[in-house]
């Protein structure tokens, strides 16, 4: 029988999403989001994280994609975290 291949993602929950972005402000970062449309993401919704990039060589920069709240159907944000905050995120398995 086939296995199936599968890859681990790294995910925001809207809190965590809205501590990082509060982080993210209160340290200057270039990448920010804007907190009135955070608190309108729903409250049950993973947030992956689709693609980073080490930026500046002290965080990463992360594209995230959000739901239909914030610009459409869904989106892609990007936002600046510290690299514990990055690796301390929680990760779902999914189909490769």
């Amino acid at each position: 029988m086939p296995t199936t291949a599968t890859k681990r993602i790294k995910y925001f929950t809207k809190d965590t999403l809205i501590l990082a972005n509060r982080v993210a402000i209160a340290t200057n970062r270039n990448r920010t989001l804007y907190e009135a449309k955070l608190v309108k993401l729903p409250e049950t919704f993973k947030f992956p994280v689709g693609f980073t990039v080490i930026h500046n060589d002290c965080e990463i920069r992360a594209q995230i994609t959000v739901a239909p709240s914030i610009d459409g159907p869904y989106s892609t944000v990007w936002l600046d975290v510290p690299f514990e905050t990055y690796n301390a995120l929680p990760e779902v398995e999914v189909p490769a």
